[in-house]
């Protein structure tokens, strides 16, 4: 062998060529395999500039492409796998959604007021120059969505269900999905 001055530099760029070889035959031989690169990243966690790899089965992934510089048949099978088990998991839950979506309806007429009883779903809280806001996401036994904006003490704590009479300020739809405005809440 010849006498070669950097010895670590050159254990360590030809330990890369290898890697890199191995990465290049990889993606031109395994289909999908810039989508099985995307859901392995999953795998990894960066902190203060380094690396770390993710306790399960993308992070064992990760560590097995980045040892490698590729994946064996079995084990981008399992990905694939698991990317499709999820494409289809969010596929039935959009058609579920658009279900509940198309039989939701505005609640009472513009105006006037209703009584209705309301689960908080989500709360957002809004901090600004005049104080704390807050925006009561709610559905009612129906699941019609029902919002209201302010600072009544009236109003449910998320997940719990309360009775209140309100008048509707208006009606609108919003991501699709139809919704009652109301304002002024008391407790029924």
């Amino acid at each position: 062998m010849a006498n070669i001055e950097y010895q670590e530099a050159w254990e360590a760029g030809r330990k890369r060529n290898i890697l890199m070889n191995a990465r290049k035959t990889w993606l031109a031989n395994t289909p999908r395999a810039h989508e099985i690169l995307d859901a392995v990243e999953d795998g990894r966690d960066y902190d203060l500039g380094r690396m770390f790899y993710n306790e399960g089965f993308m992070g064992s992934m990760a560590q097995a492409l980045d040892t490698f510089g590729k994946l064996t048949p079995k084990q981008s099978e399992a990905v694939l796998k698991g990317i499709d088990a999820r494409a289809a998991k969010k596929a039935e839950w959009a058609s579920k959604k658009a279900a509940l979506d198309a039989n939701r309806t505005h609640i009472g007429t513009v105006g006037q007021k209703v009584t209705v009883t309301l689960t908080t779903v989500h709360i957002v809280i809004l901090d600004g120059m005049y104080g704390t806001n807050y925006i009561f996401i709610c559905e009612d036994a129906d699941q019609n969505v029902i919002i209201y904006k302010g600072k009544s003490d009236c109003m449910p704590n998320k997940g719990e269900t309360a009775t209140v009479t309100a008048t509707v300020k208006e009606h609108g739809v919003r991501d699709g999905v139809k919704q009652t405005v109301i304002q002024r809440p008391k407790a029924a």
